[in-house]
């Protein structure tokens, strides 16, 4: 049987085309599946990047990178010029990222900065994340520093020890108790190293106070001697 209705001078390649489109209800394509960042093929990712208009890609991302940047991709062209698409767009490079604007610190008008404890891991990031806040805030904003808060934890041990002794004599005359004199030596030893590549933007570092651990040590030593 037939499956088109081509005139019989029909070429071969005419004949396959519309044996082929005839039944394209047979062909399974999982339309939702494809226009859905997180269930989207892998393989497919950079078209549907495309088709979203991502403004920021790269190849060697991760398969997870790859899907979180297009599944911010339409709230970002929503919300252009914003804080929360600033801040939508920081929260691609860090979790815990805060954008403060000028008045919730006392900068200068019409200026904010970028917060976090996290790090780079690479100056790629670093340009990455530049990029965004570049396309992401409005045209009057500008962009202060980022502030990376670095906790430097370093433990100081301090330890004491204390020697007393008493050393009795008995004989004719009264007992005269005799104090040995009394040493007390503290030793602390305390390194801390840390190195920074300062980048084109301001970064400042805030520390946490140091916490001392103090240990002490305890000995009491006695001497008699009793004569006849």
């Amino acid at each position: 049987m037939v499956n088109h209705l081509l005139p019989p001078n029909a070429t071969p390649q005419e004949r396959a085309v519309s044996e082929t489109l005839s039944r394209p209800d047979t062909i399974t394509v999982p339309i939702r599946e494809l226009w859905r960042p997180q269930e989207c093929p892998e393989r497919l990712l950079p078209w549907l990047a495309w088709a979203m208009s991502v403004d920021e890609w790269d190849a060697e991302w991760s398969e997870q990178q790859k899907r979180n940047a297009i599944d911010a991709a339409v709230y970002l062209h929503r919300h252009k010029g914003t804080a929360a698409a600033v801040q939508r767009a920081v929260d691609l490079v860090f979790d815990d990222a805060e954008v403060q604007e000028w008045f919730d610190y006392g900068g200068e008008p019409f200026h904010f900065r970028v917060v976090s404890e996290g790090a780079f891991t690479s100056s790629r990031d670093y340009q990455r994340l530049t990029r965004l806040i570049e396309s992401s805030k409005n045209a009057r904003s500008w962009l202060e520093a980022i502030v990376i808060r670095s906790r430097l934890e370093s433990g100081v041990t301090v330890a004491t020890v204390t020697a007393q002794g008493n050393h009795t004599r008995m004989g004719p005359r009264p007992a005269t108790p005799q104090s040995a004199p009394q040493t007390v030596r503290v030793a602390a030893v305390q390194h801390a190293a840390a190195r920074y590549r300062i980048a084109p933007w301001q970064l400042r570092l805030s520390t946490a106070d140091a916490m001392g651990i103090h240990a002490t040590a305890f000995h009491d030593y006695r001497h008699t001697t009793i004569r006849g």
